[in-house]
């Protein structure tokens, strides 16, 4: 089975609580969603199950979204661990950054890091990797907000 988009605002986390989402797991959530309206910022991790770098990065990411409110932000997870490419773009159509993710990829798909892009250019404005630490994270979150 093809796991889509997994997709969950801040907000939902907020007023659903922990329900909504398996603790300590971006790549969990299984619902398609496009953005909200008022998101400036798409966090969007390149995901897949057997991807050592996603399994080191997505527990830190999930750490820093819980302790922290980026207002503006939505994240995201493009799974890849089917390796199907056409899936994967029609996954980051949804969220209208389809393009973005093509120039990102142009040749093959990988995974293992959270691209965070401007909503309104689709410009990619920072790039979280598995080895930054979580202050490092929150921070290029924060900075891709501002």
């Amino acid at each position: 089975m093809r796991f889509s988009l997994a997709a969950i605002s801040i907000a939902a986390l907020a007023a659903c609580g922990p329900s909504v989402a398996a603790p300590g797991s971006l790549a969990d959530v299984k619902e398609i969603t496009a953005p909200a309206e008022d998101t400036k910022v798409l966090a969007v991790l390149s995901y897949a199950s057997w991807c050592g770098s996603c399994k080191m990065l997505d527990p830190k990411v999930e750490t820093v979204r819980a302790s922290n409110p980026f207002d503006g932000a939505e994240f995201f997870a493009l799974d890849y661990s089917s390796k199907d490419d056409a899936a994967y773009f029609a996954d980051a159509e949804t969220l209208g950054i389809a393009g973005t993710m093509r120039e990102i990829f142009p040749d093959k798909i990988k995974t293992g890091q959270l691209y965070l892009i401007d909503r309104s250019s689709g410009d990619v404005i920072g790039t979280v990797t598995k080895s930054m630490s979580e202050a490092e994270i929150a921070a290029a979150i924060k900075a891709a907000l501002s």
